[in-house]
């Protein structure tokens, strides 16, 4: 059996109460009555109502009053009110409806009229109340998500013998689309950066399947550019049709970088020994996208001091008060600058500088980052 609706009635005349009262209760209601506003609002904290029924003229606290308090009460809120009017006057219903009501009815009508309208709210209030439990719910889902998100992207500092990194992740939303990684594989440090398409749970799931790929499946035999033709097949099997990523990865051995790009934003590479940084950006093929598509590797020669600094598109799609992108010489700069730092004292530098480049609390876009110092 369906559970009775909860009614509080609010009416200081006791022969209307009654009236409405027994009415709503051969309707199939559970009726709780109130002569005064005060004692209405009490009542209602006690046993949280479906629905108010609320007569506008009363004396001390009147119907419009009543229902500025329901709906300034944070448990109430969310209860609909039916007034009660005197009349048609349109002032009335003006003032109702500043205050919140959200139904009227002519005091003395017809009482299907009122049965209608009452049933008309409730039906109202059983999709609201049904939308907010699929959200909750929804949302319970997209933490746990996030937290299953977040393990999988790896601790924002790491050391071996041959480098130090420091990386960021700023998600705008709670699940991001942008990713890195970074292990070892017999002997070599990969590096991966993505940025895939969209946001929520769809990015998450397919960031959490390149991963399980990237780890699976690379080494330091094969070519980088292999590598990401077969990672590109594999993401378009995987994907929905409107998703792709743009990636770039890399691979060091001793002082060889080699590294392959897919549409990604150019990286930069600080020369300890020429003093200046350097803007590498190579086209490249979307990942996901098509199937069977081709890339390419290259390989640079490193040496102690350089600094790497990978990222995705967010960074540089940031804008200021004025309007402005945040340009990548920034960066650059930071880089240059930051030579005889430590790793983390450059890292915390850029990072302060991307948090408050941008007057905007919540980014329009997800931003990583990785830096990369050769020792």
């Amino acid at each position: 059996m369906d559970k009775r609706q909860r009614i509080v009635i609010i009416d200081d005349n006791a022969n209307d109460l009654a009236v409405t009262r027994r009415f709503l209760e051969r309707r199939g209601f559970d009726v709780a009555p109130a002569q005064s506003g005060e004692e209405g609002l009490v009542l209602a904290t006690s046993i949280a109502p479906d629905a108010f029924v609320v007569d506008y003229r009363m004396p001390v606290m009147d119907g419009f009053e009543v229902t500025r308090r329901i709906k300034a009460d944070p448990n109430l809120k969310t209860i609909p009110v039916l007034m009660l009017t005197g009349s048609d006057s349109a002032q009335h219903v003006v003032e109702g409806l500043g205050a919140g009501a959200d139904e009227f009815v002519t005091k003395g009508s017809d009482t299907e009229v009122l049965l209608a309208r009452l049933r008309a709210l409730l039906r109202v209030k059983n999709y609201q109340d049904e939308l907010r439990r699929m959200n909750q719910a929804m949302t319970r889902d997209l933490q746990i998500a996030r937290r299953v998100q977040e393990a999988l992207v790896p601790e924002d500092s790491f050391r071996t013998d041959r480098v130090d990194i420091r990386a960021a992740y700023i998600p705008s939303a709670t699940l991001s689309g942008d990713f890195y990684d970074y292990f070892l594989e017999d002997g070599s440090l990969f590096i991966f950066v993505a940025d895939v398409s969209g946001h929520g749970l769809p990015a998450a799931i397919l960031v959490s399947l390149l991963k399980s790929y990237i780890h699976t499946e690379a080494t330091p035999e094969v070519s980088l550019a292999d590598f990401m033709a077969t990672l590109n097949d594999f993401l378009y099997s995987v994907s929905l049709p409107t998703q792709f990523a743009t990636a770039q990865l890399f691979r060091i051995n001793g002082s060889r970088l080699t590294y392959a790009n897919a549409a990604h934003p150019a990286f930069l590479l600080y020369s300890r020994e020429q003093k200046r940084t350097h803007v590498y950006e190579e086209p490249g093929n979307l990942l996901g996208a098509m199937p069977k598509m081709t890339f390419e590797e290259h390989t640079l020669n490193v040496s102690s001091g350089d600094t790497i600094f990978v990222y995705t598109d967010g960074l540089t799609d940031m804008r200021n008060e004025a309007g402005e992108f945040y340009p990548i010489d920034r960066v650059a700069a930071m880089l240059e600058d930051g030579r005889d730092s430590d790793i983390d004292t450059l890292y915390q530098r850029i990072h302060s500088d991307v948090l408050g480049f941008s007057p905007i609390e919540e980014f329009r876009d997800d931003i990583a980052f990785v830096i990369t110092r050769f020792r």
